[in-house]
């Protein structure tokens, strides 16, 4: 179906993407609430429409869709786009149930929602990841995606371009060279499968399941784009069955504007690659393994923008590869929002087999933080499980407003992934003006008397509300190798 354009009545102008013919509602809508607390069970029916959920434009409905999580679900969410400059107007949405408040995360939007009868209104004025919660509570939210005015849409005449326009479409998989694009238009689903002839890469994995081709896969390719404002379903793929993206040794990527759901395995895998963006992403799971996006032994990457609510690490920084690869350099992940279900939020994340270093984290919001499993999860954390040396990251400008573990972490320690024998280093970290709820704890472990955490600069940390001055009335976990903490 084609695109709604509408124009309000302060004259801003908003594209509405339809939903495709074959996409309808859960036969049983209890079993897809009970869905996301299965970590390894693929989803029968695939996407499907949402029933607690409405958003509406001038009067003009926003299809709403639902997706497993791991708590609390199903979440809905929807997107919509600016034609042109961004202006302000209304979003109105209504819930199924009756509806006694609102709340508008992240709150550092500085959102207020305004209760008329059943209709939240909210007002908007420019693209942001909007998180409506209701009544209080966290279960079965709403997450809407305003994307900016789309820059670059892809000609589907052109060779070059791998082109899906709105409908529903089944695919596999399929390989990127240089100079060619994925492009998925609003209004477009992918629903991935695994062919009944195809052959699994690997026939059983640490997890005793197969590992087919992953869905869009690059190798030693330069000037790739992946956008578009479409979605891709994986949430009928069995687990672990394919990555969304695994691209490798690549230069010059483009990941932009796309909803990625029910990821089976990793979602987006850059390994070995530079000089390259992933801007603008809505990432939804709740498998095992699902995690956000992880960089892998890259240099010089930029991710922006990005909404993760998945069963693993939102956003991780890794160096799987030993020496001489590059461990990780130049890496810049600033205004991305995440809701963490299972294990952490930003950061360095255990597989550090080589040096990591010059890694920002700015500007980004954590709405909740819920995994207690263990101890190594949260929302800003370096953990270290291999040999590499983690220097000089900054955490900057970041509000955690619900973390149940640890809201910073610098540990050294092994864990089932790790692969080499002596542990590592974490020196000279930055945690500046970040704001936490009263009470959260921190970690900070060194591993023995050789391998140390040295060097953690905490500048400008707001508790509750009121700045912390006094290293020693905060609620740290601080170990006999962690040289030179403070708090300024």
């Amino acid at each position: 179906m084609e695109a709604e354009i509408i124009i309000t009545s302060n004259g801003t102008i908003i594209k509405i993407d339809r939903a495709p013919v074959g996409i309808g509602y859960a036969v049983d809508e209890d079993r897809l609430r009970k869905q996301g607390e299965d970590a390894f069970a693929p989803d029968p029916e695939g996407l499907v429409l949402s029933r607690d959920w409405e958003l509406y434009v001038e009067g003009q409905a926003v299809p709403v869709y639902a997706a497993p999580i791991t708590n609390g679900g199903p979440l809905s969410f929807a997107s919509l786009s600016f034609v042109g400059d961004p202006g302000s107007f209304n979003l109105i949405a209504k819930r199924r149930g009756s509806t006694d408040s609102a709340v508008i995360r992240p709150l550092s939007l500085g959102i207020e929602a305004k209760l008329v009868g059943q209709e939240i209104h909210i007002p908007v004025d420019r693209p942001a990841k909007i998180i409506v919660e209701a009544n209080g509570n966290t279960e079965r939210p709403l997450v809407i995606t305003l994307h900016a005015k789309e820059e670059g849409a892809a000609d589907p005449t052109d060779s070059k371009v791998k082109y899906y326009g709105p409908g529903l479409h089944k695919v596999s998989s399929f390989e990127l060279q240089s100079g060619e694009s994925l492009y998925i238009a609003g209004g477009a689903v992918l629903q991935l499968y695994v062919p009944e002839d195809e052959a699994p890469v690997v026939a059983s994995d640490w997890a005793n399941k197969p590992n087919y081709v992953d869905f869009i896969t690059a190798d030693q390719a330069e000037s790739i784009r992946i956008h578009g404002r479409g979605i891709i379903d994986m949430s009928m793929l069995d687990w672990h069955a394919r990555k969304a993206m695994l691209l490798t040794g690549c230069r010059d990527v483009l990941i932009e504007g796309l909803t990625i759901v029910g990821t089976s395995h990793w979602t987006v895998h850059l390994s070995n690659c530079v000089d390259s963006s992933i801007a603008d992403l809505t990432l939804i799971g709740y498998r095992e393994n699902s995690d956000g996006i992880d960089i892998v032994n890259c240099e010089r990457i930029r991710v922006t923008d990005c909404f993760i609510r998945t069963g693993d690490d939102a956003v991780a920084v890794k160096a799987m590869d030993a020496p001489p690869a590059i461990g990780g350099r130049d890496i810049y992940v600033s205004d991305c929002t995440v809701w963490n279900d299972k294990v952490r939020c930003f950061g360095i994340a255990g597989e550090t087999r080589t040096d990591i270093s010059d890694v920002i984290f700015e500007n980004c919001n954590v709405v909740h933080s819920t995994a207690v499993w263990t101890e190594e999860v949260g929302s800003l954390c370096i953990v270290v499980g291999d040999r590499g040396t983690i220097s000089n990251i900054r955490f900057e400008n970041i509000t955690i407003e619900e973390e149940r573990q640890h809201a910073m972490i610098c540990l050294i320690f092994k864990d089932r992934w790790s692969v080499d024998q002596e542990p590592g280093q974490i020196l000279n970290i930055t945690f500046r003006n970040i704001k936490i709820p009263e009470g959260t704890a921190s970690l900070f472990h060194g591993s023995d008397a050789s391998h140390i955490v040295d060097g953690v600069h905490i500048e400008g940390l707001d508790i509750g509300g009121k700045q912390a001055e006094m290293l020693e009335n905060l609620p740290f976990k601080v170990n006999e190798f962690v040289k030179n903490l403070t708090v300024s």
